[in-house]
């Protein structure tokens, strides 16, 4: 069971309850909160360079109902919530958490909240400059396993591809998404 999990790892102990002092309650140990913080800020760091105005084509094959086509547009990335998180940036100033580290699992976690959702993971983050996320999503509106094969090219170039799983279990090719820096060697945060 999961607090009982929390407890035998050393990862909760009891202690003072932060509304009532006088309280015992579940709280995180306070030795592992620095080392959590400094193992998310190493890990976030690996991404750092994706803050910045990008520029992308998406290439999306035929199907046996639709043509070929490719898409472009822009997309801005920054570093937030005190760098914790990799933010999507939209046109209005917005920022949306996107991409983070989770020191607990130690595993990376894609979130979509808009159109599409779901929450896909990278328990092996980057392998070289490779990142394979996967996991249960909707997709404007279809239920699929997902996933997202990220490519660090430079730090001006990335690309992803995106697979769906077939029922037989082998992945299906969807899409390919391909960034390149608006203005190369500029970053921002």
């Amino acid at each position: 069971m999961l607090i009982e999990q929390l407890f035998a790892q050393g990862i909760m102990t009891m202690g003072p309850s932060r509304l009532d002092p006088n309280r015992q309650v579940g709280v995180f140990s306070p030795d592992l909160i620095p080392k959590l913080s400094a193992s998310r800020a190493a890990e976030i760091e690996t991404f750092r360079w994706i803050a910045g105005d990008w520029s992308y084509e998406n290439l999306v094959p035929a199907t046996r109902v639709s043509p070929a086509y490719a898409d472009i547009g822009s997309q801005t990335f920054s570093l937030c919530e005190g760098d914790t998180w990799i933010c999507v940036v939209s046109p209005d100033g917005g920022r949306h958490r996107h991409i983070t580290f989770d020191p607990f699992s130690k595993q990376w976690i894609y979130v979509l909240t808009r159109g599409s959702y779901g929450i896909l993971r990278s328990p092996e983050g980057w392998t070289g400059d490779r990142m394979v996320f996967s996991g249960l999503m909707t997709m404007i509106g279809i239920n699929c396993e997902w996933r997202m094969t990220w490519i660090k090219i430079s730090q001006d170039e990335f690309s992803f591809v995106n697979e769906e799983k077939r029922e037989d279990g082998s992945w299906a090719y969807v899409d390919d998404w391909r960034f390149r820096r608006k203005e190369p060697g500029a970053r921002s945060s």
